[in-house]
C-alpha cells in the first residue's frame, strides 16, 4: 500500500512535466524534405596505362600525386583514384590498365581551370613520360538531370 502511495504522486508529477514541455517530438526526415545537396556533375575520367619499362612503384607514385597535387587545385569538387577492381563486372570490365582516375567539376570551366593549373601541369610533366600516351582514354560527360 505504501509503495503505491509513493508511485502514484510521483507518476503524477512525471504527467504533468511531460504535457508542459512545448517541444516538437523528434520524427525521421522524408527523402522530400532533405535539402539538395548540389552536386558536381560534370566528370572527368583518365585510364592510364603505363609503359613497359615505367619503374617499380610508378603506379603507386601516379595514385598518390593524384590524391595528392590534384585535390589542390580549387576547381576539383572530388576525386576517385586506384587500380582495377578485383572483383568487378563479370567478363565485361576492362583490366588493361593500371590507374583508373575520376575527377568531379562543377562544369565545364572546372574543368578547364584544372587541365591549366599548375598542380595539373606537374603531374603530366612528372608522370607523363611513364604513361602510354596512346592509349591514354579520357571521357569527360555531364550528368543529366531528371526531366
Amino acid at each position: 500500500m505504501i509503495r503505491k502511495a509513493v508511485w502514484i504522486p510521483a507518476l503524477a508529477l512525471l504527467g504533468a512535466l511531460a504535457s508542459d514541455c512545448t517541444a516538437e517530438p523528434v520524427k525521421p526526415v522524408a527523402k522530400e524534405d532533405k535539402p539538395a545537396v548540389k552536386e558536381a556533375p560534370f566528370v572527368h575520367v583518365v585510364i592510364f596505362r603505363l609503359k613497359k619499362d615505367a619503374p617499380e612503384g610508378e603506379v603507386d607514385a601516379v595514385i598518390n600525386d593524384c590524391k595528392e597535387m590534384l585535390t589542390k587545385i580549387p576547381s576539383v569538387k572530388g576525386i576517385k583514384i586506384g587500380r582495377p577492381a578485383e572483383k568487378g563486372t563479370p567478363d565485361t570490365a576492362k583490366k588493361d590498365y593500371q590507374v583508373g582516375l575520376l575527377v568531379l567539376f562543377d562544369d565545364a570551366d572546372g574543368l578547364k581551370t584544372y587541365l591549366e593549373h599548375e598542380q595539373h601541369v606537374k603531374f603530366v610533366e612528372k608522370h607523363g613520360k611513364f604513361l602510354i600516351m596512346e592509349k591514354l582514354d579520357v571521357f569527360d560527360f555531364q550528368d543529366q538531370a531528371k526531366k
